[in-house]
């Protein structure tokens, strides 16, 4: 029952920030309008008004009036399918903006909030033909050519995602929305730099945006490519548009912890917590800072709570095996370092820090077998050389352990780190 009630809440959720869409175009409403009589014309920009001070009841009363004298005006339903968007009556929004297409084919507003609401209700495929529609009739429009371009985005089609976007940023090289994109685009296609530059530039010009839900996003793909502070200062603003929304507290606490501040991170992710105690994520987050901060026994217990069935990810146990070792009980540590490696075997961190349980435990065969695939796995992760390098040592293999410090002194000299102890990565900053 629970699930359900959390699934409802982000359908519901969904639909305001979509809503929010459909007023942003209502432009289009309003000169369609200027074709009508002068009295009419008065009515809809009245309409318009009530619907954006959220008078629904309002607004509704007078599209009936109208409607019940002229029963397919394309405004005038494209209008009342606004309203019942709003009102989450989506099946009705629907049927209204159909209408309105079909009683105007000249009218790109209601295919436009069409191709919203599909992509709101989960099938964007639906929302293609409308674009094009839309397209056909306005070449130039940067709106539609954005959504397109997200669509196939997220479809993971790169090249017609950019096919939309570029025309977009030429009518408007200030279009965040095509810049946003492009910089998605680079980033898959692992052009850092690339991506760097387009953020730069959406940065700039979002500074006083008024959509949260852009400026979440925008501080996650920034985040993936390193830009924290320009994360964090887009998920600050997100949070003061919306203080309650738990995923931009998460963003902002990875943010901040990714800059370093524990002491704030934890105060985030403590704050999230008190909104939603069985958040796995947040959870998570803070035992990892409080593991960095080695309050062992309150960080084990938030990992513990993370770390449920179809939740936990390799980090989570990972972690878990951290704190094990730091309270000197190797043989568990090795229990959670191999769940970690069972659920993501190529995890060469994990690797290293079970090689090190099993070498504390004298059990150097499996120690040699975990610690030589940790660096053939991450040659350039300098911790696992210099734990081989001690093994090598204790089992009378002087040359080899030598050959493995010769590395570290190498990795030292291209600033890989020290050679010791073992790295405690923070978690993907995937909210």
């Amino acid at each position: 029952m629970k699930r359900n009630t959390a699934s409802s809440h982000k359908k519901a959720q969904k639909a305001q920030d979509v809503v929010l869409c459909f007023m942003c175009i209502l432009c289009l409403f309003v000169a369609n309008v200027r074709a009508q009589r002068t009295d009419v014309v008065k009515i809809f920009e009245q309409v318009a008004t009530l619907i954006r001070d959220n008078r629904l009841a309002e607004a509704e009363k007078e599209l009936t009036a109208v409607l019940r004298v002229e029963p397919d005006l394309p405004v005038a339903l494209n209008f009342l399918g606004t309203v019942r968007a709003k009102q989450s009556r989506l099946v009705e929004a629907e049927s209204l903006f159909l209408r309105a297409a079909r009683n105007d084919k000249s009218f790109t507003g209601p295919r436009m909030n069409l191709a919203y609401l599909y992509v709101l209700k989960g099938t964007p495929d639906k929302a293609i033909p409308q674009l094009q529609e839309v397209l056909a009739l306005e070449p130039e429009n940067a709106e539609a050519l954005v959504m397109l371009g997200d669509i196939y985005l997220a479809k993971n089609d790169l090249q017609k995602a950019e096919e939309n976007y570029l025309p977009a940023l030429n009518r408007s090289l200030d279009n965040a929305g095509a810049l946003f994109g492009l910089a998605q685009i680079s980033r898959l296609k692992g052009e850092t730099r690339e991506a760097a530059i387009y953020l730069n530039r959406v940065a700039t010009l979002s500074t006083d945006s008024k959509s949260p839900e852009f400026l979440y996003k925008f501080g996650l793909e920034a985040m993936r490519v390193n830009m924290f502070d320009e994360a964090k200062s887009a998920l600050e603003r997100a949070l003061e548009l919306k203080p309650k929304e738990p995923s931009y507290l998460l963003g902002l606490g990875i943010a901040v912890l990714r800059k370093g501040d524990l002491f704030e991170a934890e105060k985030l992710f403590r704050r999230l917590l008190a909104m939603q105690p069985n958040n796995p994520q947040a959870q998570l987050h803070l035992g990892y800072v409080l593991l960095n901060q080695k309050k062992y026994a309150e960080a084990r217990l938030w990992l513990e709570k993370s770390a449920r069935p179809g939740v936990a990810i390799p980090e989570v146990f990972y972690y878990l095996g951290l704190v094990a070792q730091e309270q000197n009980d190797d043989a568990r540590a090795i229990v959670l370092f191999e769940k970690a490696v069972q659920k993501l075997p190529d995890y060469a961190h994990a690797r290293i820090a079970l090689g090190t349980s099993y070498m504390r435990l004298k059990n150097y065969a499996r120690a040699r077998q975990e610690l030589e695939t940790a660096v053939k796995l991450d040659p350039e992760e300098p911790t696992g050389h210099y734990n081989l390098a001690l093994l090598y040592a204790r089992i009378k293999e002087p040359e080899r352990a030598q050959q493995e410090m010769q590395i570290i002194e190498k990795l030292k000299a291209k600033g890989a780190g020290n050679g010791s102890g073992v790295v405690v990565l923070p978690p993907k900053p995937n909210p």
